[in-house]
């Protein structure tokens, strides 16, 4: 027997949803991953063969269906939404849980950034941010590519000109993308510098949207905009 054998409706739904990395799966998938590259760069630290075999598993359980070189949630995964939610909101809310370093990982921040811009609010040229993450040696440098067209996020400088320079230690940069700093307190903690054209540099607090799944309903001031 590999699942819990009780009739309970919760214990039948941790058969499907309770093995390691099931939930972070389906979460990539309701915040627009449809690809496997997707939800790699999304989870970076999930090995290659545990990806597949979820995905088996969810696709068998009817949560996720393959499309023509991809996946996406059936409608039984995306009423899943209402619980991803929930227990973001519990982490942070009652639950109290901490931001350890452990949980620190500059590739899957930038994923959730570069996935998160309100390219409405971008001018009209294409704007290169270059991110250094100072206490880093791993992925320390990272270019977010903005344009009204798209977004695109680099490891590796194309030597495209820089528009805005920001650094900031990992910790600080992350809390500001959980909504645990507004701009202004970010740009207040020690080690964070942003540099570049003075106009691009006051807009750009207003081109970030900020983590989706944060507890706080008022996005727009814990992001900074406003």
């Amino acid at each position: 027997m590999t699942g819990y054998g009780q009739f309970c409706a919760v214990a039948r739904a941790l058969e499907v949803l309770g093995e390691r990395w099931t939930l972070l799966i389906v979460r990539e998938l309701l915040l627009g991953a449809a690809t496997y590259t997707d939800l790699r760069r999304g989870l970076p630290r999930i090995p290659r063969a545990t990806l597949a075999a979820r995905l088996r598993a969810l696709t068998g359980a009817g949560v996720v269906e393959a499309t023509g070189g991809g996946y996406r949630l059936t409608a039984a995964g995306a009423a899943l939404a209402p619980t991803v939610q929930g227990l973001a909101a519990w982490a942070t809310g009652a639950g109290r849980l901490p931001l350890a370093d452990e949980h620190l990982d500059t590739a899957a921040l930038t994923w959730d950034i570069q996935r998160r811009v309100d390219v409405a609010a971008l001018p009209e040229r294409t704007v290169v941010v270059a991110v250094e993450f100072t206490d880093r040696t791993v992925d320390r440098h990272h270019w977010l590519h903005l344009a009204r067209t798209g977004v695109n996020l680099c490891r590796e400088d194309t030597g495209a000109p820089v528009d805005v320079w920001l650094a900031a230690p990992l910790r600080a940069a992350t809390r500001w993308w959980l909504g645990e700093l507004t701009w202004a307190g970010f740009l207040r903690q020690p080690s964070v510098r942003v540099h570049g054209d003075p106009a691009l540099v006051r807009r750009m607090p207003h081109w970030f949207l900020g983590y989706l799944l944060r507890a706080d309903d008022d996005a727009a001031t814990k992001s900074g905009r406003g």
